[in-house]
C-alpha cells in the first residue's frame, strides 16, 4: 500500500449498504469500489511519498495537494473537475483557551479522503458513529458527500461550547463590575485585570469569526448546486449545518457587541470612581 513505514495512521474503511457490518477497515486499497460501496481513506500526518501515492492514486490535483503541505489555509471549497477539495476548520478546546484544526477534505463519487495533522477527535467521533449505523438515517446506501455533511456538521457543533464558555466568562465579568467598584483596595490593578481579560475574549471571537465566515460561504456553495458530486437529495441534511452557521456568527457578532459594551460600562464607573475620590479630597 504506502512503501516506507508503517501504516498505522492510514486507515481504510469501506462503507457497505448491505450485509451486518456497515462500515470496515480493510488493510489494502480494494482492487475498485463496487456499487453500493464508498471507501474512506484517513490519513493522519502522511509523509510526502504518501501524499504523491494518494495524488496518483486517485487523481488529486497538484495545487490542492500542496495547500495540505503548506497548511494554514482558510475554508474553502475547490472543484477540480474529477474531485472536490475542502479546508474545513475544527474548532479544539485546549483547557483554557482553544485552537483551529484543519481538516483537508478531498472527494468524488465514491471515495473520500480526509488529511489531518494531528490526532482528531471528529475524526474518532465521525469513525464511530459510521461504524455504529452507517450514514443512517440519512440513507442507507454509502454517499461521500453526506459523509462530508457529517465532517461539517461536527465541525461547526464544535463552535457551540468555546462559545458558550465565552459567554460564560463575559457574564462572570458583568456581574463583578459593581461588586470591583465597591472595593478601592487595588481598583487601578482590577480595572487593567479586566480588561484584559475583555480583549482576551474579543480576539478569541474575532478568530473564530474569521474561520467560521468562510465556512458559511463555503456552505452557501454547496446550498447553491454549485458542487459537483453533491447530489440535490443531500441538499435538505446540509441546510441544517448552513443554518447553524448563521447562528453562530449572530452569536459572536452579539458577543462581541457586548463584550464593548462591558468595557465601556468598567471604565465609566472606573472614571465615576476616580472622580468621587477626588472631590472627597
Amino acid at each position: 500500500m504506502f512503501a516506507g513505514r508503517s501504516c498505522t495512521l492510514i486507515t481504510l474503511t469501506l462503507l457497505k449498504s448491505d450485509g451486518e457490518a456497515a462500515a470496515e477497515t480493510v488493510k489494502v486499497f480494494p482492487e475498485q469500489v463496487g456499487p453500493g460501496e464508498m471507501l474512506w481513506v484517513d490519513a493522519e500526518s502522511p509523509t510526502d511519498q504518501e501524499l504523491t501515492d494518494l495524488k496518483q492514486r486517485f487523481g488529486l490535483d497538484e495545487y490542492a495537494v500542496e495547500d495540505v503541505i503548506h497548511r494554514n489555509q482558510r475554508p474553502k471549497m475547490e472543484d477540480y473537475g474529477k474531485n472536490v477539495f475542502a479546508v474545513v476548520h475544527v474548532p479544539v478546546v485546549k483547557g483554557h483557551s482553544s485552537e483551529i484544526i484543519e481538516l483537508f477534505v478531498f472527494f468524488q463519487k465514491n471515495w473520500i479522503i480526509t488529511i489531518h495533522s494531528v490526532d482528531s477527535e471528529l475524526i474518532h467521533s465521525v469513525d464511530a458513529r459510521i461504524r455504529a449505523r452507517g450514514l443512517s438515517p440519512l440513507t442507507t446506501s454509502p454517499s461521500p458527500d453526506l459523509l462530508f455533511y457529517i465532517f461539517l456538521d461536527f465541525a461547526v457543533d464544535a463552535y457551540y461550547p468555546i462559545l458558550d464558555e465565552e459567554e460564560n466568562r463575559l457574564e462572570d465579568i458583568d456581574k463583578k463590575a459593581t461588586t470591583t467598584f465597591k472595593t478601592r483596595v487595588k481598583r487601578m490593578e482590577n480595572i487593567v485585570a479586566i480588561i484584559t481579560t475583555i480583549e482576551g475574549v474579543r480576539k478569541r471571537l474575532m478568530t473564530l469569526r474569521r474561520s467560521l465566515t468562510p465556512t458559511r460561504d463555503m456552505l452557501g456553495m454547496v446550498m447553491r448546486g454549485a458542487v459537483p458530486f453533491v447530489a440535490d437529495a443531500s441538499l435538505r441534511s446540509f441546510r441544517d449545518v448552513y443554518d447553524h452557521s448563521f447562528q453562530l456568527l449572530e452569536t459572536i457578532d452579539n458577543d462581541r457587541d457586548r463584550t464593548s459594551d462591558v468595557r465601556d460600562l468598567y471604565i465609566s464607573l472606573h472614571s465615576a470612581s476616580t472622580d468621587t475620590t477626588r472631590s472627597r479630597s
